[in-house]
């Protein structure tokens, strides 16, 4: 199974801006600007792959159940965000590749 996911965070929770290239080659799709100074960006898709939702159960696993915390994790291991951003909306997607 595969997983993709849009996460909503202040703009300052952010280490680069939307669209660069050193914040995500090719995994940010789409980015929408919120009048609340939040953006939302949605990481993977079916059409690059995804992410394996194994891989994410076990960090799951590993924040104890907390699937925003897991998330929130990999974010800021993968140098996406500031450890201190507060995620606002996470938003999950699965499918089983065809």
């Amino acid at each position: 199974m595969r997983l993709a996911f849009t996460v909503r965070l202040a703009k300052t929770g952010y280490l680069h801006p939307s669209g660069s290239r050193t914040d995500s080659p090719g995994i940010h799709r789409d980015v929408i600007q919120r009048a609340d100074h939040s953006e939302e960006r949605s990481c993977g898709s079916a059409q690059t792959g995804g992410f394996d939702a194994t891989e994410f159960a076990r960090r799951v696993d590993a924040a104890r159940g907390d699937v925003t915390a897991a998330v929130h994790q990999w974010l800021v291991e993968t140098g996406r965000i500031h450890a201190d951003a507060q995620v606002l909306h996470l938003e999950i997607r699965t499918w089983r590749p065809r």
